[in-house]
């Protein structure tokens, strides 16, 4: 296969949707593909759609270019080097050897690796950290995820599970997270930390925007109804997002006190539906909560590729595993 021939697919394995980019010799983008994930927890189920996406991926690319390499990102703990999924939620693998189905499959390389680093590789290579030395990057939405830049390489930690931002615990004895602590940034900011305060908000009578939006099943209380609201007027349901930000800008000025960053890169869905003004929120927060000298020493972006970081970030390690 000559060079400029070649194609890498990068795929987002998430527990509600499959998305695949593919991208050229040259690491630029020429198709996206993403469907639902299927419901059941079924592991083959969850192949055959990760396949039919990389497929339709593929067809919709630039006629004669040969798979090079497919990157797969997927929540939950990893063998890398030998392409196992030891466990997801909702997707029924467990010590399931997906890079090697993968490459039956595709009579391609595959590489795994975990969702979020993707994304913030996907920012590194391609996106808003670009040429940063030292950053880190922070993804908001249903939870919250991060990870770490130095030297200009991804930091992964002694076991490859570093950049867990989420998991700081910035209030003791705050509001209950997921993981079964208390007072966790996850807890606090993300967006099912709004969605804890704004149904109770909904039904109390003073969220009528949200109610309409999204009733009292916090299931669909999902970033668009957040949205709808705001747009309603809710002054209640900007309280709940102000906070979220609020809390946000605490764990910020942690990781600047920690990790003195240049840049610190927001993602995920909160981020791309509430934007700069969640941002500058956060910032105001963090700034207050900053040892003097150091307000201004780390510049918070916003993420630049948005849903494509985390199939980005994949298309990378493809390309470098398989030696491009």
């Amino acid at each position: 296969m000559a060079k400029d021939d070649r194609v890498f697919v990068g795929v987002d394995l998430g527990a509600t949707k499959i998305m695949a980019a593919a991208y050229d010799a040259k690491m630029r983008p020429i198709s996206t593909r993403k469907m639902k994930t299927p419901r059941e927890a079924n592991a083959k189920k969850v192949v055959g759609a990760l396949s039919e996406v990389v497929r339709l991926c593929l067809e919709a690319a630039e006629p004669g270019l040969a798979l090079a390499g497919v990157g797969v990102a997927v929540p939950g703990p990893l063998d890398r080097a030998k392409g196992i999924v030891r466990y997801t939620p909702n997707m029924g693998f467990k010590d399931y050897n997906l890079g090697q189905e993968l490459e039956n499959l595709f009579g391609a390389p595959a590489f795994l690796d975990n969702d979020v680093q993707a994304g913030v590789y996907g920012e590194l290579r391609a996106g808003a950290l670009r040429g940063k030395s030292n950053a880190v990057a922070v993804f908001i939405g249903t939870g919250i995820g991060g990870g770490i830049v130095i030297d200009g390489k991804l930091f992964r930690g002694s076991s490859g599970s570093a950049g867990e931002v989420g998991h700081m615990i910035i209030h003791e004895g705050g509001a209950l997270c997921g993981c079964g602590n208390y007072g966790c940034l996850e807890a606090l900011a993300s967006r099912t930390a709004m969605a804890k305060d704004a149904v109770a908000l909904a039904a109390s009578g003073k969220a009528p925007g949200m109610l309409d939006a999204a009733g009292t099943d916090i299931r669909k209380y999902r970033s668009s109804a957040f949205e709808s609201a705001l747009g309603a007027g809710d002054k209640y349901v900007k309280k709940a997002v102000d906070r979220a930000a609020f809390w946000l800008g605490v764990g910020l000025a942690n990781i600047v006190h920690l990790l003195n960053p240049e840049a610190i890169v927001l993602g995920g869905g909160v981020v791309s539906r509430f934007g700069e003004k969640f941002r500058d929120k956060a910032v105001e927060s963090m700034n207050a909560h900053l040892m003097p000298g150091l307000a201004g020493t780390a510049e918070i972006l916003l993420s630049e590729l948005g849903d494509l970081a985390v199939p980005t970030g994949a298309a990378f390690f493809a390309a470098e595993g398989a030696g491009a």
